[in-house]
């Protein structure tokens, strides 16, 4: 057990490290009421992994394209997805969910379709919905770990100017606006969103940014900061332990039983913050 452990430590750590910042960049995003439309921009990056996979192994024996057409196309295709949505909420007509619904249904199609057109890509695109964070490389665990250095320490550093512009509805009541702070956070989210569901998958990702931020709001007022720095807390300790009992219990899988214990944790969290 302690060389299975030695063998998957750096994934183990990264995976944890990922799993804080997401839960961090989920507190944004829901304040920004965007839960629906991530769903949508991260079926959107899935679809233009796939697209590039396929793409990738069909032209493999040309060399034309190179290993990173799956990323750019997914962040080609999550960014075109980002302004079909702005344009559909900007529209009218329907509620806002009602229009990510549909779009996020086109897109889960269009993904079969594209699964279909490329047989070998069947495998692929359940790896890239529900993830195996077992399976990662030595290098796509030290990437993951990167990611996640990068990004925890920028929402810290950088907390009062994106908590501003993500909450200015929350607190103010006013119009969202477009700004440098908010313009950044975008594209900073389509590059994070590209990067996770490539790596650690669909599940994974979209788990660790809204099930934290989710289940904690039920315990009450406890302050931006505090309900921040607990979804990382939550998201981080959760994967590392979800991960460990993974390994040591080898029938359970690893994706689920880290949500598994991510929302357990996450209704815990809640207790002490009733109290006070």
């Amino acid at each position: 057990m302690q060389a299975l452990f030695s063998i998957y430590a750096v994934t183990i750590l990264a995976a944890s490290v990922l799993g804080a910042a997401l839960a961090g960049l989920g507190t944004q995003l829901a304040a920004r009421d965007r839960a629906m439309q991530t769903l949508c921009i991260s079926q959107g990056a899935m679809l233009g992994v796939l697209l590039g996979l396929g793409i990738f192994d069909f032209m493999a024996d040309l060399a034309l394209v190179s290993s990173g057409a799956p990323f750019v196309l997914g962040l080609v295709l999550a960014a075109a997805t980002s302004y079909v949505s702005e344009r559909l909420a900007a529209s009218g007509g329907s509620s806002n969910n009602t229009h990510f619904a549909a779009l996020f249904a086109v897109l889960l199609a269009c993904g079969y379709l594209i699964s279909a057109l490329f047989p070998m890509l069947e495998s692929h695109m359940s790896q890239k919905y529900f993830g195996d964070l077992a399976t990662l490389s030595r290098s796509e665990s030290y990437a993951t770990l990167a990611v996640g250095l990068v990004l925890l320490p920028s929402a810290i550093v950088f907390r009062r100017q994106i908590t501003r512009d993500s909450f200015a509805i929350a607190i103010l009541g006013a119009p969202q606006k477009s700004t440098k702070w908010g313009n950044l956070f975008a594209v900073g989210s389509l590059i994070v969103l590209c990067f996770c569901i490539q790596t650690v998958g669909f599940l994974f990702t979209i788990a660790c940014l809204f099930i934290p931020t989710s289940v904690l709001s039920f315990g009450g007022k406890s302050g931006l900061t505090r309900h921040i720095v607990s979804c990382a807390m939550v998201g981080g300790l959760a994967t590392a332990l979800g991960f460990i009992l993974s390994l040591v219990f080898s029938h359970l899988p690893t994706v689920p039983t880290i949500i598994a214990v991510m929302t357990l944790a996450a209704g815990l969290f809640t207790k002490p913050w009733n109290k006070s």
